[in-house]
């Protein structure tokens, strides 16, 4: 098992990977590393499953024209 340290700069490294936020390189070093340990593979699928998770859950309220409009001109007067 690694030191805590790196499990936690690669859990971070995970959750940059799932938010787009890597560069094309750093995203395919995280893939060889998944490769090489599959207690890091087990946490991207949790970490997706989780994400998949929150996004099929959690209801948004539809937000209607004329709300927006009232906001807008609620911004314009101060």
């Amino acid at each position: 098992m690694r030191a805590p340290n790196d499990y936690e700069d690669f859990r971070m490294k995970v959750d940059m990977m799932l938010d787009k936020a890597l560069t094309k390189e750093a995203e395919e070093e995280v893939m060889r590393t998944i490769e090489d340990n599959p207690a890091f593979e087990k946490m991207l699928n949790n970490e997706r499953n989780f994400r998949e998770c929150v996004r099929h859950s959690v209801v948004r309220p539809k937000v209607t024209p004329e709300f927006i409009q009232s906001i807008k001109e609620k911004v314009r007067f101060h």
